[in-house]
């Protein structure tokens, strides 16, 4: 199973038993997994890796995990084996948390995903049926539009704030345009 698992900047996790170093390519095994007890954690869900690990200097990889594996119903997943395949930077997670929304449609986002979003960490996620966000000039900006009656996605966007096109500071809707009045929702 493909998850994602937050780091240290040195790529050094806390677990129960203390703190973990782990290495980019290695794979690394346990006897048994249980949530908030043993095994390796991570997340079905790209960008939840934030609600453990959402510092500046934190870093993020995509894993497979496998052999025992343990779901505690709370969006977290404990592994007996995990392999630390590569290295994500914010762009690249908020891009598979993009893919990830669109494949499961039907499931309840991450908190940082909302309808109306400023970006952290480089990067902002607005899903809803009149998406709108902004940021600072550098961060990127991803839109997914809900159709009118159902939680599939009708439209995904994703918009570079250069400070030209894309303005700093200022929500932009769906088709790129500055929105006004951040009720105004239409796109």
């Amino acid at each position: 199973m493909i998850a994602y698992k937050g780091f240290s900047k040195d790529l050094t996790a806390r677990l129960g038993k203390g703190i973990f170093q782990y290495e980019i390519g290695k794979i690394y095994t346990e006897e048994t997994a249980k949530c908030a007890s043993t095994g390796f954690h991570c997340v079905e869900e790209p960008i939840l890796v934030l609600h453990w690990y959402g510092g500046d200097e934190d870093r993020y990889c995509q894993v497979i995990v496998d052999k025992d594996v343990h779901e505690d119903g709370n969006d977290r997943i404990a592994a007996s084996r995990i392999h630390i395949v590569k290295e994500l930077s914010s762009v690249q997670l908020a891009t598979l948390e993009c893919d990830w929304i669109i494949k499961h449609p039907m499931r309840k986002c991450s908190p940082f995903v909302q309808e109306k979003k400023i970006a952290e960490h480089g990067v902002a996620i607005a899903r809803g049926k009149y998406p709108i966000a902004k940021g600072e000039k550098g961060d990127y900006l991803f839109l997914l539009q809900e159709d009118a009656n159902s939680p599939e996605i009708k439209r995904f966007e994703a918009y570079l704030v250069d400070g030209e096109q894309i303005k700093a500071d200022k929500y932009i809707n769906i088709a790129g345009s500055v929105v006004k009045n951040a009720k105004q929702r239409r796109a």
